[in-house]
């Protein structure tokens, strides 16, 4: 079960605490749709494109359209469009990590991994699910990630 919280957490840093805080209900619902997947029910991709128009749509109405938002370093900064997606796709690895234990995980993961540019399947795949892949396959997936996404995105979490 992915909490509300976990959720305000992994968007704090796209959104502020000021906006997660006060969007309770915006955390709550993005926990919800989370907690809604069925593996083998609907696609991973399908639940990327919910929370990107979720939290597109949220942002846009509580800033009334200007789509700026105070952050905790006292900057003001515009939400562009395309940091939906990868607020998405960062909400994304909480539901890997919920769905982690079911038998069909693993491969749902990948497949969405060699569809999609989703940086939270790599890490997933890497983080875990590293018994289920050889070492050469993991070395690709920390390569890829490496190559693929900035730094930022994967500093604090992949082996230096």
């Amino acid at each position: 079960m992915v909490a509300a919280e976990r959720v305000a957490d992994a968007l704090r840093p796209w959104l502020g605490t000021a906006f997660v805080t006060q969007q309770t209900d915006i955390m709550r619902r993005a926990a919800m749709r989370l907690n809604a997947f069925s593996l083998n029910r609907e696609e991973i991709a399908r639940v990327a494109q919910d929370l990107d128009s979720l939290l597109f749509m949220s942002v846009r109405n509580a800033t009334a359209g200007r789509m700026t938002l105070p952050m905790d370093t006292g900057d003001v900064i515009r939400v562009r469009v395309s940091d939906f997606a990868l607020m998405a796709d960062e909400l994304l690895f909480l539901l890997f990590e919920d769905i982690a234990a079911q038998p069909d995980a693993f491969e749902a993961v990948r497949l969405y991994s060699l569809r999609s540019s989703s940086l939270s399947s790599l890490k997933a795949l890497y983080l875990l699910f590293p018994q289920r892949q050889t070492p050469e396959e993991l070395a690709t997936v920390e390569r890829v990630i490496r190559t693929c996404h900035p730094p930022f995105r994967w500093r604090q979490w992949l082996n230096a």
